[in-house]
């Protein structure tokens, strides 16, 4: 008995002091993230009838890390591993911590007992498992630091222990809206891409516990299904999760920033903005070499200018006083297949918040 309460006592400490460290503020923009390739080394994970779960979720990581590192110039991207290697679960979440990274991303595969028909993709946010399900897989991939060689660092934490995970239930993580929302967006770019759509999840998983930023856990699919095996071995079906995970982040980037960041002056010789100017636009292209506002690459755009952010220029439609024209802009600039296209303001000739930019239009 008082070996169980100095246990509970342990992990109810650890819980209520975790959260701390994770009240700094976070930025305005997203400017690092951490990708997590989940088991590695002497931790095979699941595995199939082929591969193994380490590698499948490796080569997806790598895939997804050279997406940000290719168009996202102004995002520093960090693997937890880039190799086979074993890396204990506590190591995992600390590399993000020490880098202060603005979102976590661990990537894994699933599996089942007895049967091979399970199919499909899911994400997972640290929360209590809700149920049965959920438990199995927070337990298997939590099973991971029985072949770490001190487990200090999980206050005694018995990964095949119910009662252990009841007591993540009281972990409240500051940052369980915005995972969640990463993780919606994950799911829906998975289905997308035709992959069958297993939802948004909850679950006790000790590497999401101990990282102080937004941070999702993702399940590509199952590796003892053939057929998903054979699509997460291969090239294309290793591409098509990776292209999903990157859209996702992507657009979680996209809106966080364009709801909190005020970036700095736009300095491009043919910036859209004179002095004083506060209007609405489209921005709908990005390019790392500067091409005129008229190449017919833009053809059917109406009102393009450019201007340079970051080492990139990009390139908008319109200048509009309401949220609401832009907006229509923006429909009909997606029109054209420029799906991503999006809504930025500019506050007295600088880029601004949508909502800067309201009320200055107010005023």
């Amino acid at each position: 008995m008082i070996q169980r309460k100095i246990f509970r006592f342990g992990v109810l400490a650890a819980l209520f002091l975790l959260p701390l460290c994770a009240l700094a503020q976070k930025g305005e923009k997203i400017q690092t993230i951490v990708i997590d390739a989940g088991h590695g080394g002497k931790d095979t994970g699941a595995l199939g009838k082929v591969t193994t779960e380490k590698a499948l979720n490796l080569a997806v990581a790598l895939k997804f890390g050279a997406y940000i590192e290719e168009n996202m110039p102004d995002v520093k991207v960090i693997y937890t591993r880039k190799t086979d290697k074993f890396i204990e679960l506590s190591e995992r979440a600390a590399i993000a911590n020490r880098n202060n990274a603005d979102v976590f991303i661990s990537i894994h595969c699933n599996s089942t007992e007895g049967t091979t028909t399970a199919n499909g993709a899911e994400t997972y946010v640290m929360g209590e498992s809700k149920n049965e399900k959920n438990l199995a897989v927070a337990k298997k991939e939590n099973a991971s630091i029985l072949l770490e060689d001190n487990t200090d660092a999980y206050n005694n934490f018995d990964p095949n222990s119910t009662e252990a995970y009841i007591l993540f239930s009281l972990s409240q993580s500051l940052y369980q809206s915005q995972s969640l929302n990463i993780a919606d967006k994950v799911q829906k770019q998975f289905a997308a891409k035709g992959r069958h759509d297993r939802g948004v999840q909850q679950a006790g998983f000790l590497v999401l516990w101990k990282t102080a930023m937004p941070s999702i856990l993702v399940e590509l699919g199952f590796i003892n299904n053939n057929k998903e095996e054979q699509f997460l071995n291969s090239e294309k079906g290793q591409t098509q999760m990776a292209l999903a995970l990157y859209r996702a982040f992507e657009e979680y980037k996209r809106e966080f920033e364009s709801e909190n960041h005020t970036p700095d002056k736009p300095v491009a010789q043919e910036r859209p903005t004179a002095s004083g100017d506060t209007y609405f636009s489209v921005q709908f292209a990005s390019r790392d070499k500067k091409v005129a506002s008229t190449d017919k690459a833009f053809s059917g755009v109406k009102e393009v200018d450019v201007y340079e952010y970051n080492g990139a220029f990009r390139y908008i439609s319109g200048r509009f006083t309401t949220k609401a024209e832009a907006t229509k802009r923006q429909a009909e600039v997606r029109a054209l297949g420029y799906k991503d296209a999006f809504v930025i303001a500019f506050v007295d000739g600088e880029r601004g918040t949508l909502k800067q930019a309201e009320e200055a239009l107010r005023k």
